[in-house]
């Protein structure tokens, strides 16, 4: 009689348990996060409800196995969709960006001889002494930050002043008009989306190794650079090379719109010159030797590097530096990003 009961006892169980037991394993679970984070999620195109507005929590729904469709909206944003399968029993957890994407490339450790020979033409004294840097693995912009990435941040409130594009339009176009300062709200900004962390100016050191990508000579081309290599005035000459070919854009150009570097960055040469974290010191003497940046010295001028649009070909070599106060934006200085990897 007891094992009668004790088997109509788990019979009842098992029976009143199945129901909820092949509804939980008939369904997985889907956890989303949005960079930027309060955005409107739709799965099988009904509304779902907002993703979170921090990186620290998520959206989660439950799903009936099988394929689903994905897509999160904010205004001011591309829309973004993705369709995906979910697994009875599985738990997947995606991530949609709807801020343009940042693309970075992974530099090496390693070391290098920075600045300049004391015999390079047009070489300017606070470019030495040459002094060797060692990095530890760095990541960096493949692109100048462009507009379109900038004006992703206004459009979240991240960053107060739309940058004035000269007339010359926003979108691909590098960002101009930028002071070093409105850099840093930027970089908070992008810290702080619900992606990857860890983003930051690069230091004086990184965007110099990056810019010459194993190269001793004046430019990452060689000796000498041309106006179909990179975006400068080409009514200049530069010593020992071909005439000039008087091509004069008298403006940026779309990202990429030139050859890479034999490391795949575009526009180390030419564009925009580029804000770098460090502070301004006239030479190299007790500069870091480890890569980092050199947070000592004149720090009401931050350092810029590569040349731009209105310079001539001497201020697109890997080795020259000019400064500008961090409050001060102009139509020839924009920015790249770095990433410590991990961060």
């Amino acid at each position: 009689m007891s094992q009668c009961l004790r088997f109509f006892s788990l019979t009842c169980l098992v029976s009143m348990l199945t129901p909820a037991a092949l509804a939980d394993t008939a369904q997985g679970l889907l956890a989303v996060f949005t960079m930027p984070g309060d955005a409107s999620i739709y799965v099988d195109g009904q509304r779902k409800g907002n993703s979170p507005a921090s990186q620290h929590e998520t959206f989660k729904i439950h799903l009936p196995e099988g394929e689903h469709t994905l897509r999160a909206e904010k205004d001011g944003f591309d829309a973004v969709e993705r369709t995906l399968f979910i697994g009875a029993g599985t738990e997947k957890t995606v991530k949609l960006s709807l801020a343009p994407e940042i693309e970075m490339v992974a530099i090496e450790g390693g070391c290098f001889i920075m600045g300049s020979a004391e015999d390079e033409n047009e070489r300017d004294r606070d470019e030495g002494p040459q002094h060797e840097v060692c990095f530890q693995p760095f990541e960096i912009g493949r692109y100048e930050l462009t507009f379109a990435q900038w004006d992703a941040c206004v459009a979240d409130g991240g960053c107060e002043k739309i940058p004035s594009d000269e007339g010359w339009g926003r979108g691909q176009r590098p960002v101009i008009n930028i002071s070093w300062q409105q850099a840093q709200e930027y970089l908070k900004w992008l810290n702080n989306c619900g992606g990857q962390t860890g983003y930051r100016l690069p230091t004086e050191a990184e965007w110099e190794y990056a810019a010459r990508a194993g190269t001793t000579t004046p430019f990452s081309t060689g000796e000498c650079i041309s106006t179909d290599q990179a975006n400068f005035d080409g009514t200049f000459e530069y010593a020992g090379c071909p005439e000039p070919t008087n091509l004069d854009l008298h403006q940026t150009q779309p990202v990429g719109s030139y050859p890479p570097n034999a490391w795949g960055l575009y526009d180390m040469h030419g564009n925009v010159n580029e804000f770098v974290a460090d502070c301004w010191n006239d030479s190299y003497h007790g500069a870091p030797e480890d890569g980092s940046a050199w947070l000592a010295g004149n720090c009401t001028r931050r350092v810029l590097r590569g040349g731009s649009w209105y310079g001539d070909p001497g201020y697109l070599r890997s080795a020259y530096r000019c400064r500008s106060g961090p409050a001060f934006g102009h139509r020839t200085i924009g920015l790249r990003l770095a990433r410590t990897p991990g961060g």
